[in-house]
C-alpha cells in the first residue's frame, strides 16, 4: 500500500518542481517541461541579427550572473523587451573601460513590469536614452541607442531581468524569447533574429 501511495505522489512532485530547481544547462536543453515563465522579445528591431558574447554564468564576467551580453555597433536602436513602466535611466556618461572606477560608469535604462519584475538594458551611448522616467513603453517599441559605456571593453548591449523566484527572493532571473529559432533560452556564441 505504501508503495502504490508513493507513485500516486510522483507526478504531483514532478508538477510542482519550478525553474528554480533546474540548471541554466537543463533550461537551454528544454528539460523543464513545465515552464510557464514569460516570454520576452529580443531588445531590438524586428528582424534585427544579433550575436549573443555571453549568456547566463558565462564565464568571462558573468560567473554566478544571470544576464545576456549582445554584441551590437554602438548607435544601434534599443527596444523594449516587454511592456512596462520606465523607472530609472541615465544617459549622461561617456566614461567606459574595464577598471573598477568604470562599474559607475554605465548609462541606462530600467523597465519594471506588471508582475513587479524589472529589465535593465545597460551600456548605452551618451544622450542615447529616448525615453523618460514614468513613460509607459509597449514591446518592440524604440527606448535607446546602444553604447560603450561603464565596465565595457567593446560596444555591446547588457540585458537581464530581476525578480521574485518561486520562493518569494528577489534575483536575477533566466529568461525565455521568442526568436527566429523558436521559444528558448539563449545560448552564447550564437547569431539570433528578433521576431515579434
Amino acid at each position: 500500500m505504501k508503495f502504490f501511495l508513493s507513485l500516486l505522489l510522483l507526478p504531483s512532485i514532478a508538477f510542482s518542481q519550478t525553474q528554480d530547481d533546474y540548471s541554466i544547462r537543463d533550461l537551454k536543453n528544454g528539460k523543464f517541461k513545465a515552464d510557464n515563465s514569460y516570454i520576452y522579445t529580443l531588445p531590438f528591431r524586428n528582424k534585427k541579427r544579433v550575436f549573443l558574447i555571453q549568456a547566463y554564468e558565462s564565464s568571462f564576467s558573468h560567473k554566478g550572473e544571470r544576464a545576456l551580453d549582445f554584441k551590437v555597433k554602438k548607435g544601434t536602436k534599443i527596444c523594449a523587451a516587454r511592456n512596462g513602466v520606465v523607472i530609472a535611466a541615465r544617459e549622461d556618461s561617456e566614461k567606459g573601460g574595464l577598471k573598477n572606477e568604470n562599474l559607475s560608469d554605465g548609462n541606462y535604462i530600467s523597465i519594471k513590469h506588471n508582475d513587479g519584475s524589472v529589465a535593465y538594458y545597460w551600456h548605452l551611448q551618451k544622450d542615447g536614452v529616448m525615453v523618460n522616467v514614468g513613460d509607459s513603453v509597449k514591446t518592440g517599441q524604440w527606448i535607446g541607442l546602444s553604447g560603450n559605456t561603464g565596465y565595457s571593453a567593446f560596444p555591446h548591449l547588457h540585458f537581464e531581468v530581476q525578480g521574485y523566484d518561486a520562493s518569494g527572493q528577489y534575483k536575477q532571473l533566466a529568461t525565455r524569447f521568442y526568436t527566429n529559432k523558436g521559444v528558448i533560452y539563449l545560448r552564447p556564441g550564437k547569431f539570433y533574429k528578433t521576431r515579434q
